[in-house]
Formats: structure tokens, C-alpha cells, sequence
């Protein structure tokens, strides 16, 4: 069995799976390396460890040895590439793209075999577009809906409820609702943007959303069909680190 690793900036999503599959026969999430570490995965026989991470190297530091002091294996650590799996970046500095964005991008456009575009809502938002020739067009990086608040929190004299309710993008009648309300609104309106341009030149183009507010987003497009596809990080591991390759 394989275990896959996504360690985001507050959570580390695990599954495992075996090789050439993308079902989880056991899943789930931790908040640290430390939780992680208790977890028993002693019934799985785990032949393979690969890991997304967006965290330090001290914290990759930390996963990798309890790979060998547990498994007696190595850590296959996704890095950033100029070209994988059909899929090609186009930054000068091609390192300098986020593994969690370029894994997603790989997968989806694996996923769909055409062009597409690929929404992350996390603690940050990022809108991705590739092609039909799998050749990244760009992206945006935006603070997601929470982060937004703590930054009005953080700057002005908003003080917001911490149990505030779900947003809605619709003109708010207290504090509460129109920053969550204008935040979400803000998102809806970006991604709204990107689909129609890449609609208009590419009709077939797919759009898939994942990350914290995926069914948010979901539930509030408006005339836009997107798919949540919530392991597409996990899933872009098998591109970028096959089994066996360490």
C-alpha cells in the first residue's frame, strides 16, 4: 500500500490507497507532524510514502525521519517540475510555482485530458487555467474568505462575531455579513471572470474546485457547472512521484 501525504498550511490530509488507484481504502487529516507520528498504519504494509508539502523544510524534516524510523523508507518529496505528465510551466523560475497548485493542475488536466481550470479554496484562493495543450496559461493567488476578515480585523476597527454564519455574496445588513458576504462575493466574482474568458476561446474546458469552500463556492456560481474534486493534490502525487521511483 501507498501512503499519500498533503500538508497544507493547516492541515496534513492523508490517505492510503494501492498503487495505480486513486481509492482510499483509509483517509483522514491531522493537524501536525506530531499527530501524524501517532497515527498506526502498522496493518496497511506500506511499501511507499509520498508527500505534498507547502510547509518548512524543518516540518518536512520532521515526516521524513519518521518515514525511515517507522517504515524503514524514504520520503518522496512531490518538487515542482518544468514538465509533467502533459502538463508544462511556464514560470522563468519554474521552482518558484506552489507543488499544491502544479500536483492540481497535473491531475486535473489528466482528469479531463483537455483544458481546464482549477479553483483552490483554502487559507488562500488560487485560480489556475491550462490549456488544451496542457501548457499553463497562469493563475491567481488571492487571500480566501477568512484570511480576508483577519486582515480587516488586523488593519481597521472591524471587530467581527467568531460564530458568524455562513456567507452569502448578497449586500450585508451588519458588519459580520457583508465583510464574509463581500469576501465571498469577491471570490465568486474572480472565478466567474476566468471561466467565461476560457469558456469563450475553449468551450469544452472543464472547471474543478477543491479546498475548504468548495461546495461554498459551488453552491453560489451562477450559470457555471464545476466539479469538487477534493484529493486533487493527493491525486497529482502518482504523476509526480511514481511508485518506485525514490
Amino acid at each position: 500500500m501507498i501512503l499519500e501525504l498533503d500538508a497544507g498550511n493547516t492541515r496534513i490530509k492523508w490517505r492510503v490507497l494501492e498503487a495505480n488507484s486513486t481509492v482510499a481504502s483509509e483517509q483522514g487529516y491531522v493537524e501536525s507532524e506530531a499527530e501524524l507520528a501517532d497515527l498506526d498504519f502498522s496493518a496497511a504494509l506500506i511499501f511507499a510514502i509520498r508527500m505534498s508539502s507547502v510547509r518548512s523544510e524543518g516540518a518536512n524534516k520532521l515526516v521524513s525521519r519518521w518515514a525511515s524510523k517507522t517504515f524503514n523508507l524514504s520520503l518522496q518529496l512531490a518538487k515542482v517540475s518544468r514538465s509533467c505528465a502533459g502538463v508544462s510551466n511556464q514560470y522563468e523560475d519554474f521552482s518558484r510555482l506552489g507543488i499544491d497548485r502544479w500536483l492540481a493542475m497535473v491531475a486535473a488536466y489528466n482528469r479531463c485530458g483537455g483544458p481546464c481550470v482549477i479553483v483552490d479554496s483554502g487559507t488562500a484562493l488560487t485560480v489556475d487555467v491550462v490549456n488544451s495543450d496542457g501548457v499553463h496559461n497562469g493563475g491567481y493567488i488571492i487571500p480566501g474568505i477568512e484570511l480576508m476578515a483577519r486582515a480587516l480585523e488586523s488593519n481597521t476597527n472591524i471587530k467581527l462575531d467568531s460564530n458568524r454564519i455562513s456567507p452569502i455574496p448578497e449586500l450585508g445588513h451588519s458588519t459580520d455579513a457583508a465583510v464574509s458576504g463581500g469576501g465571498l462575493a469577491s471570490l465568486l466574482a474572480l472565478i466567474e471572470k476566468v471561466v467565461s474568458v476560457v469558456i469563450k476561446e475553449s468551450p469544452e474546458s472543464k472547471l474543478y474546485l477543491s479546498g475548504g469552500n468548495a461546495e461554498l463556492i459551488q453552491q453560489h456560481l451562477v450559470n457555471i457547472d464545476g466539479e469538487i474534486v477534493a484529493t486533487l493534490v493527493l491525486d497529482g502525487l502518482a504523476f509526480a512521484c511514481p511508485a518506485g521511483s525514490a
